[in-house]
C-alpha cells in the first residue's frame, strides 16, 4: 500500500485545506471577540447619542417650562386691540407671581373634599373623597344637610380636621335638577343689593344670610369644642358664591361663630361666580381666596349672561354664547354688570396652557388680585371653557403638580398614590 505523507500546514497539504475550510479556532475566537467589541462600541455610541439627544430635549423642555410664563403673543390686548377676538385664559394672570407650593397643597386638600358635597347621603359623601383621599375619616363629619327652605344655601357638610386643626364647611355647587339652585343663582337684578360700601349678588346674599342664622350656631359649637381651630368655608360654583358672602358676614361679625379674631376665618372658592363689587373683593382679599381653573367660563361672565344660557334650549345656548363672545369682541364698553360684580377676593389662577403654543404645560398657579380688566372675557375657542369648571378634573390635574419633597407628608403621599390606580 502506497502511503504518501504530507506536512500539515504546507500549501499543498490536505490538512491546510481542511483548516482553510473549518478555520483556525484561535483566529476564530479573536475575530468573535473583536466583533463583539465592535458591537459593544456601537451600542455604547448609540446609547451616548440617545442620551445626549434626550438630555438636550429635556433641557430644552425645562428651559421652556421655566420661561413659559412669558406669553409669546405680545401685549395683553393682542394684535386686535383692546377687544381680542381669540382671548387666551392664561393672559388674565400674565406677569403675576406663582403661588407657593404650600398654599397649593392647602387648596388641593379642600379640592378633594369638596367632591363629597355632591353626595346625597353619608355614603355618597365618603365614596368620591376616598377615591382620592384614602385616609379620609368619616367619623369627623359632624353635619350633613340638604336644606329645603326658600332662600336656603345649597346642600353642605361640616368636617372637623384634627390633623390640620380646622373646622370646615363644604357647600355644593349648582344642581341642574334643583329649581332652588336656579332661584339663588339667577335672582340678581344687576347686583342692586348694597352691602357696606359696595354691591353684592342678591340671591346668594339671601342664602348667606340664611347660613348665618342656621349654620353659624353649629360652627360655633364645633369651634368651642375644639379650641385653637380655625374656620374654613369652602364652596364650588354656586356654593362658592354663597361661601364668599357668608365668609364676609362672619369676618364682619366673628362673634357669630364664637371667634374673637377674624383672621381665623377664611374661604376657599372653586370656580366662583361674580358676587361682589371690586372694592369689596379687595377689602376681603385677606380672607377670601378664589380658585379659577384655566379657561373656566363662570368667573368670566355676568349672572345676566348665565341666565340667558339657562333659560334657552341647548341649540339656542350655542347661539347665546356665540352672541356674547361676538358682543365682547366688538363693543368698546364693557357690560355695566360685569363692571359692578367681580370674582371674590384674591384669585389663584391654575393654568396649564401657554398662549401661542400647542399642547399642555405642567400645571401651576399664579396669585392675582381681583381688579378691573381681569377675568372678564370668555374664552370661546377653548374646550376648557366648560370642562375647566369641573372641580374633579382640577383635583386629578393637581396630582401631576411638581410637589417639593419637603411638602410630601403622609396625607399628600396617600393622595398621590391614588394617581396610579
Amino acid at each position: 500500500m502506497d502511503i504518501r505523507c504530507c506536512k500539515v500546514g504546507t500549501e499543498e497539504g490536505p490538512g491546510n485545506q481542511l483548516l482553510a475550510q473549518v478555520g483556525d479556532p484561535e483566529a476564530r475566537a479573536v475575530d468573535t471577540k473583536k466583533t463583539s467589541q465592535q458591537k459593544r462600541a456601537q451600542k455604547m455610541k448609540l446609547g451616548k447619542s440617545l442620551r445626549q439627544y434626550f438630555s438636550t430635549k429635556a433641557e430644552s423642555r425645562r428651559q421652556e417650562e421655566a420661561s413659559w410664563d412669558e406669553d409669546l403673543i405680545g401685549d395683553r390686548n393682542g394684535k386686535f386691540g383692546k377687544n381680542r377676538v381669540f382671548w387666551q385664559g392664561s393672559l388674565d394672570s400674565r406677569g403675576f407671581p406663582r403661588a407657593p407650593a404650600v398654599e397649593v397643597r392647602d387648596i388641593f386638600r379642600h379640592c378633594v373634599r369638596i367632591l363629597g358635597a355632591y353626595g346625597n347621603d353619608i355614603d355618597g359623601l365618603i365614596k368620591p373623597i376616598r377615591e382620592h383621599e384614602p385616609q379620609f375619616d368619616s367619623r369627623f363629619v359632624v353635619d350633613l344637610q340638604s336644606p329645603k327652605a326658600p332662600r336656603a344655601c345649597p346642600p353642605y357638610f361640616i368636617y372637623v380636621d384634627h390633623r390640620y386643626k380646622e373646622v370646615s364647611m363644604y357647600i355644593r355647587g349648582l344642581n341642574l335638577l334643583h329649581r332652588r339652585d336656579y332661584v339663588v343663582l339667577l335672582k340678581n337684578r344687576k347686583g342692586e343689593k348694597p352691602y357696606e360700601e359696595g354691591f353684592v349678588h342678591h340671591g346668594m346674599t339671601e342664602a348667606a344670610e340664611w347660613a348665618t342664622e342656621h349654620v353659624a350656631p353649629v360652627l360655633k359649637e364645633q369651634l368651642r369644642s375644639n379650641k385653637g381651630y380655625r374656620l374654613t368655608i369652602v364652596g364650588h360654583s354656586l356654593g362658592a358664591g354663597v361661601a364668599a358672602l357668608f365668609t364676609m358676614m362672619l369676618v364682619k361679625s366673628p362673634e357669630l361663630v364664637g371667634l374673637a379674631d377674624p383672621r381665623e376665618i377664611r374661604a376657599i372658592l372653586f370656580a366662583p361666580p361674580r358676587v361682589m363689587s371690586v372694592d369689596l373683593a379687595l377689602k376681603y382679599a385677606p380672607y377670601v381666596n378664589s380658585v379659577i381653573y384655566q379657561d373656566d367660563f363662570l368667573p368670566r361672565v355676568s349672572t345676566k349672561s348665565v341666565k340667558r344660557v339657562f333659560l334657552v334650549t341647548f341649540p339656542l345656548t350655542v347661539v347665546v354664547v356665540f352672541t356674547y363672545w361676538l358682543k365682547q369682541t366688538l363693543q368698546s364698553k364693557e357690560d355695566k354688570e360685569t363692571q359692578r360684580l367681580y370674582p371674590p377676593g384674591k384669585v389663584y389662577h391654575f393654568i396649564y396652557k401657554q398662549p401661542g403654543r400647542r399642547g399642555d404645560r405642567p400645571i401651576r398657579a399664579r396669585v392675582v388680585p381681583s381688579a378691573e380688566g381681569r377675568f372678564e372675557r370668555i374664552v370661546l375657542p377653548s374646550l376648557g371653557t366648560v370642562s375647566n369648571h369641573s372641580v374633579l378634573l382640577l383635583a386629578k390635574h393637581l396630582k401631576k403638580f411638581d410637589w417639593p419633597e419637603e411638602l410630601k407628608d403622609s396625607w399628600l403621599i396617600s393622595v398621590l398614590q391614588t394617581r396610579k390606580k
